[in-house]
């Protein structure tokens, strides 16, 4: 069977696009190197931008009281803090249910899943494009790549200059503020909390790999000697009630920015750049690509665009959709590896909030 669409990678920008596609009258696939229900590394928090567009793909989740999020909180190592109410504020829910019900919910539209299947190759010709995977040939008039930051299909290879970061996450159990979002810095990196589902709380961390050879790979020496600098962090992690048995880790975390549109594919969330975890808004910028590639496509295959037009559409959302937060995220990234800077920057933004409030807003869009 040929299909109007494959994609390649069945995380959240994936699956949203599937669905959004497949409601549109478009036939799709989603070829998956794993499957369903899993743990990733990710903060789990959603700006409310998207807030409406998850529901209307998947209503089931309106039946989760999830959290929503409308105070944040910096700290450095120091007694120093920074607190701020959130203009547009968001949302927390795990990885593990939000992808599970979006899946569930893509299958009950009729979405054909290839799980556990890895994309070895994209051939193209005049007419129609091959996906060769381990487990036979996939054809498609169009093929969009959400394989995320880490993909055997890369186009662009990434700048080995780079400085990689590991992400590590766990869920909580602590009293907590639910309605607020913190951002702990610690020599290397920082870590965020915030609530999700179940009265549970994600508290993932990010630090440069540096720091973790510097401990001979141990996560919990890591912590010990980096992130308990933070005194915020140590009375975290020495009274919570830990729920994973071991961590969730990925290694090989960089912040490129990439093409979103190749003679190939075209490119949705973390595939396309990532954003840095600081802005606490990639799922976001995932779930807006989803929306406005959907929307394109669907004008490609009524014949009211042409395919150029598509290519030429998507290319210029994104960049002046991402571009400018991706570099702004990967300045933010690097500040918050000192201490010494976060804490200047704390003190800059308790003297003047509204250079606070300019930054956050520049993270965020507005609701779709």
């Amino acid at each position: 069977m040929k299909y109007d669409v494959a994609i390649i990678g069945g995380g959240l920008a994936g699956l949203a696009l599937a669905i959004d596609l497949q409601k549109r009258g478009r036939s799709v696939t989603v070829i998956e190197k794993g499957d369903y229900p899993r743990h990733k590394v990710c903060g789990e928090y959603i700006s409310m931008e998207s807030y409406n567009y998850v529901m209307s793909l998947c209503p089931a989740l309106t039946s989760y009281k999830l959290p929503l999020i409308s105070n944040f909180k910096l700290t450095s190592g120091t007694t120093k803090e920074f607190t701020t109410m959130l203009d547009l504020g968001g949302f927390g829910v795990s990885r593990y249910l939000l992808e599970d019900m979006l899946y569930k919910e893509a299958e009950k539209q009729g979405v054909v899943f290839m799980l556990n299947t890895k994309a070895q190759d994209v051939v193209n010709s005049e007419t129609e494009y091959t996906v060769k995977t381990n487990k036979g040939n996939i054809t498609a008039s169009l093929i969009c790549n959400a394989t995320g930051r880490k993909s055997n299909l890369k186009i662009v290879k990434p700048n080995t200059s780079e400085v990689n970061y590991v992400g590590v996450k766990y869920h909580v159990k602590l009293n907590r503020k639910p309605d607020t979002i913190e951002i702990h810095n610690f020599p290397g990196g920082y870590c965020g909390i915030s609530n999700v589902e179940d009265d549970r709380a994600c508290l993932c961390y990010i630090v440069n790999s540096k720091n973790l050879n510097s401990v001979n790979n141990s996560i919990p020496e890591l912590q010990k000697a980096y992130l308990y600098k933070n005194k915020n962090l140590e009375q975290i992690f020495t009274t919570a009630e830990f729920l994973f048995s071991e961590p969730v880790t990925v290694s090989g975390i960089n912040f490129l920015i990439k093409e979103p549109v190749t003679d190939q594919s075209f490119y949705l969330g973390d595939s396309a750049g990532s954003m840095a975890p600081i802005v606490g808004n990639g799922m976001s910028m995932g779930l807006r690509s989803a929306w406005v590639l959907a929307a394109n496509i669907d004008k490609y295959f009524a014949g009211t665009i042409t395919k150029q037009q598509l290519t030429d559409n998507y290319t210029r959302f994104w960049k002046k959709e991402f571009s400018s937060r991706i570099k702004l995220s990967r300045y933010l990234q690097k500040l918050s590896e000192y201490p010494f800077l976060t804490r200047r920057t704390i003190d800059l933004f308790n003297v003047f909030p509204a250079l606070a409030k300019g930054v956050i807003k520049q993270t965020h869009g507005k609701p779709f």
